[in-house]
């Protein structure tokens, strides 16, 4: 019996354990040949933490250098808050429904920040933590 308790125990904590690396991440969603996303955040035990933009761009625009952009700016970072400090399985789900997040809206295509998440998490830790 007592083998057995043990042998929970150790299967459960294996369960419960961080999927990925704690580190900073980088990853892309690119179409067209044109770089459209560019996200970079960090993982603390499977929890998202700092993430943000080094590329929103789309059909010859730069969101985060164009001040006319600015509102399509806030609605994608407004993705961002809405992540920070969640599960990135859950944050992932989370980005498939960005009219559900406030002051992003249905026309924000959050595909695309879903999918330089993935891209980064498929790359690996770009550095890992300290």
């Amino acid at each position: 019996m007592k083998k057995l308790l043990v042998l929970l125990t150790l299967v459960g904590g294996i369960a419960s354990a961080a999927e990925y690396r704690n580190g900073t991440y980088r990853g892309v969603f690119v179409s067209g040949q044109e770089t459209q996303v560019e996200i970079q955040f960090d993982l603390k035990n499977d929890k998202v933490e700092k993430p943000k933009f080094r590329t929103l761009f789309y059909k010859g625009e730069d969101f985060l250098k164009n001040k006319e952009l600015e509102k399509n700016k806030a609605q994608y970072e407004a993705l961002l808050t809405k992540i920070t400090n969640e599960n990135v399985d859950k944050a992932m789900e989370t980005l498939y429904s960005p009219g559900d997040i406030e002051n992003a809206g249905a026309t924000v295509r959050a595909t695309k920040v879903r999918a330089a998440i993935k891209n980064g998490l498929n790359s690996g830790v770009y550095t890992p933590a300290k």
